[in-house]
């Protein structure tokens, strides 16, 4: 399958309040992001007034599309189980939670975070944090390569992080990715076989829980 390129609105930066299109809003309903370049401010003034997910990343507001539905139910499903492992002390949050990265001005929204300990926000925000335990991103065709490729660097850059789980669906794999001792390497681990049983965090589960029961992909 060809992974359709995310949608990139080259106009120039403007001053004031980020407005979308009528064809940027056409694109969102049918499930594909639009990026536009923006300012720290801009993207800041933006994202609390959104019904969707935003981020912002190397300069640019990155407004992410109606998700498909087998997507947010495998979220639901991977919440429910981070919710079984981990128990006092820690807090399960879904992808309005806003994360910042301390490098380059990053701010994310990860599709589960979670948090051990009460959450450290940045500033005067009660939704926007900088100490995620484990992130989860769940990939569609459209930003997988985005999450794979240029949000993994910048998640590596948190000191708290202890795995980031990235979901793909349309081919039943799940890789994992672990600091080691040394905060600058990390580890990667692929899980793509049924008899499997996907390790991080100190947590085991067979591949087969994560995708059991799930919607037909048309």
């Amino acid at each position: 399958n060809v992974e359709p390129p995310m949608i990139t609105e080259e106009r120039p930066l403007i001053a004031g309040p980020i407005t979308l299109t009528d064809q940027q809003l056409a694109q969102l309903e049918a499930g594909m992001p639009v990026e536009m370049p923006a300012t720290e401010a801009q993207f800041l003034d933006f994202w609390p007034t959104t019904r969707y997910r935003a981020e912002y990343h190397n300069n640019r507001l990155i407004i992410m599309g109606l998700a498909a539905f087998i997507h947010e139910v495998l979220v639901m499903r991977l919440g429910q189980l981070l919710a079984n492992f981990y128990g006092k002390g820690f807090f399960i949050a879904g992808s309005n939670v806003g994360l910042k990265v301390p490098f380059k001005k990053g701010y994310y929204n990860p599709d589960i975070t979670v948090v051990q300990g009460n959450p450290a926000f940045i500033g005067e925000s009660t939704a926007i944090i900088s100490n995620p335990h484990v992130l989860v991103e769940v990939l569609s065709r459209s930003t997988a390569h985005y999450d794979l490729y240029e949000k993994l660097p910048r998640y590596q850059k948190l000191l708290s992080l202890r795995a980031v789980l990235f979901v793909d669906y349309f081919d039943k794999i799940i890789t994992v990715a672990q600091p080691t001792t040394d905060p600058k390497v990390w580890t990667l681990s692929l899980y793509d076989e049924p008899g499997e049983s996907v390790s991080f965090d100190g947590h085991t589960l067979p591949l087969t829980e994560f995708f059991a029961n799930l919607p037909e992909l048309e």
